[in-house]
């Protein structure tokens, strides 16, 4: 009998009688290495912020507008945080009285007009939202008329002294249906009133066909582009009955340094120099001035209109007239004065031009400097032009170290009780305005 003995044979367990060895099995398959994957972190879920109290942020402040001008209207803002928020707007005449509210007015935004609201008009806007409401500071409307004491206004407000007040007219206050009454401006301007009146243009080219304002009818310039101003007689003649201080002045024109064409379609062969000619010989013959006058003397530096004209080869030119350089300017002014103090008159130099165009520049320095070395300056700055005297004194350029302003235009829209006409330019004038250089 065989005895089975179990003999272990490296890992195999097999009968004695010998091993006979398996062979290994195979090794297992390795498991590749790989890289871990990046994890991104779920986003954590944004808290939603709570909805804010019903609140404004951005208040209302009181405003100032005028009956006239170009600041007639004011608007009144808030800005509010809230959910779905609505607005009501109301108003009260005057402190302590009851709030009413404004139909339709129902957003953060109330535009007041000086036509609808009276001066001292108190407003308020109550904000409402689903937490709660919220109500507004009470902001006072402010609305000014046009002045009839502006010399007075301008003295307080710059210290000033000696101030006197007046308009200037010219043919467009002449029209038969629009004709401004002196007698009545003399009763706005008081007893040291002035009117300064508008001698002449340059504004129309030459052969230009054009209509008289003061008659309706037809005219033409021919040859010259200049004209004297039709109401310039009557005007001078009804400013010294009623004893108003005078001035002139003449619109800047045409001149063969300002027509661009070659063949001078709208000058000719005009000079700064033909027109000082018309201006004299015109202030001489309508304008009530002697040789006892210190009346100033303006040129009146502005752009000018649009023309059209039309060349001899029948191209059509469209030019707008400018202004005057200061060398132009020079010109006709010192012109004006040799054939005045010749005839022993004496020449109060002006010119006339905007705050703005004071400040012209040529390389670097004031381009009116020679000018306003010789010449008083009579500036128009209106700022919102509701017929008072503006918060602040106009910018003068180079006239700041030579005098200042003489005469200050400081609104187009002066309504004068009786005068016929619906505004006027109106001035201020300081003391020595009629004394010449």
């Amino acid at each position: 009998m065989r005895v089975a003995t179990l003999v272990a044979c490296g890992l195999i367990v097999v009968a004695v009688g010998g091993c006979t060895l398996a062979p290994p099995p195979p090794p297992a398959p390795e498991t590749p290495i790989s890289t871990p994957s990046v994890v991104t972190a779920s986003p954590t879920p944004a808290v939603p912020k709570p909805t804010p109290r019903t609140a404004i942020v951005t208040d209302l402040t009181n405003a100032t507008i005028g009956v006239i001008g170009v600041r007639t209207k004011a608007v009144f803002a808030v800005k509010a945080v809230g959910s779905k928020l609505t607005y009501t707007w109301q108003h009260r005449p005057s402190p302590g009285a009851k709030w009413t509210t404004i139909a339709g007015a129902k957003s953060a935004r109330y535009t007041a007009s000086a036509s609808v609201w009276p001066n001292r008009t108190q407003f308020r806007v109550l904000v409402s939202g689903t937490k709660g409401k919220a109500t507004s500071a009470t902001a006072t409307l402010t609305v000014v008329k046009p002045t009839n004491t502006p010399a007075k206004d301008a003295e307080k407000a710059f210290h000033l002294t000696g101030l006197r007040q007046g308009v200037d007219v010219s043919s467009y206050q002449y029209e038969p249906t629009n004709t401004v009454d002196l007698k009545a401006v003399r009763a706005w301007t008081g007893a040291r009133g002035f009117a300064i009146l508008r001698n002449g243009s340059g504004d129309r080219p030459i052969n230009y066909q054009y209509t008289n304002v003061c008659t309706g009818t037809t005219a033409n310039t021919k040859a010259v582009p200049a004209t004297r101003d039709c109401a310039y007689a009557a005007l001078a003649a009804a400013a010294a009955a009623q004893g108003l201080a005078r001035g002139h002045y003449w619109f800047n024109g045409w001149t063969s340094a300002t027509d661009p064409t070659a063949e001078q379609v709208f000058a000719g062969a005009h000079t700064p120099t033909d027109s000082a000619r018309l201006f004299v010989t015109w202030l001489l013959r309508y304008g009530h001035y002697t040789k006892a006058s210190t009346d100033p003397l303006v040129l009146d530096v502005e752009d000018g209109t649009n023309r059209t004209k039309t060349g001899q080869d029948g191209t059509v030119y469209h030019q707008q007239l400018h202004r005057w350089t200061p060398a132009e300017a020079a010109e006709f002014l010192t012109s004006v004065r040799d054939r005045l103090t010749q005839q022993g008159y004496h020449a109060n130099l002006y010119v006339y031009m905007t705050a703005s165009t004071t400040v012209d520049r040529d390389n670097g320095n004031y381009a009116w400097s020679d000018v306003a070395s010789f010449a008083r300056l009579w500036v128009a700055a209106w700022g919102t032009d509701n017929g008072r005297v503006p918060g602040n004194q106009p910018t003068v350029g180079p006239w700041a170290s030579n005098g200042g302003w003489s005469i200050w235009q400081y609104t187009s829209r002066a309504p004068i009780a009786g005068a016929g006409v619906p505004a006027i330019d109106a001035n201020i004038a300081k003391s020595d305005a009629w004394t010449p250089r």
